[in-house]
């Protein structure tokens, strides 16, 4: 069937076979990008932002139990030492995520409240040979503090999360319309094929 294609249809033919290769290429190509970037804000997802979410209720959990402690009246060194081991851990973890501006100021601040909270806790072991009551209050000011401040980190992991979701779908979006506009040239390149091959123009006829 190609034997008796004449030399400039089989110019036009090998033309039309590098353009169909150069497009699965550069689609192929296309894809892996947004598959890459798919991959990896679904990972950030969940490495920066569930796994943080998750922190950030491990610690509020904590401070509302010294929260509660204090209220109660007990000494809050009875457990305070466990709890603030257990802290210090969880915000080690949370520094070695990915962190936006906002979201390094905001554990900065946490970590200064939390370091003035600590020396509020020694206060009753200073005072207690005296007879002197406790205070909480400020104590419970400063947790009220750092509760806020936990809640405005927990803000920036939902809306980081949305940000990383809407970048993942756009992503999404181009690589099916990639397919989509490949099939659809991948059409017309092989009606063009085969209108050369079966129904091939008749140069002599052109010329006489």
């Amino acid at each position: 069937m190609f034997d008796t294609l004449t030399t400039p249809q089989r110019v036009q033919v090998g033309l039309i076979l590098a353009m169909a290769f150069l497009l699965v290429l550069g689609s192929n190509r296309l894809d892996q990008r947004h598959f890459s970037t798919i991959q990896t804000t679904v990972n950030s997802v969940y490495k920066d932002r569930v796994v943080v979410q998750n922190i950030i209720y491990q610690l509020n959990t904590i401070f509302h139990q010294k929260e509660l402690q204090l209220l109660e009246e007990s000494n809050p060194n009875s457990t305070g030492s466990s709890r603030n081991s257990k802290v210090e851990d969880l915000l080690a973890n949370f520094e070695a995520t990915e962190l936006t501006f906002e979201e390094y100021n905001l554990l900065q601040d946490f970590k200064d409240l939390f370091s003035d909270l600590k020396k509020l806790e020694t206060t009753p072991l200073e005072t207690s040979l005296s007879g002197a009551n406790f205070k909480p209050m400020p104590a419970i000011q400063k947790i009220k503090q750092i509760e806020e401040k936990l809640n405005g980190l927990a803000e920036i992991q939902l809306e980081q999360s949305e940000q990383l979701t809407q970048v993942s779908n756009k992503s999404l979006g181009m690589t099916i319309l990639l397919s989509q506009l490949e099939v659809a040239f991948l059409l017309i390149i092989g009606i063009a094929m085969a209108v050369l091959i079966f129904y091939p123009i008749n140069t002599e006829e052109m010329t006489s």
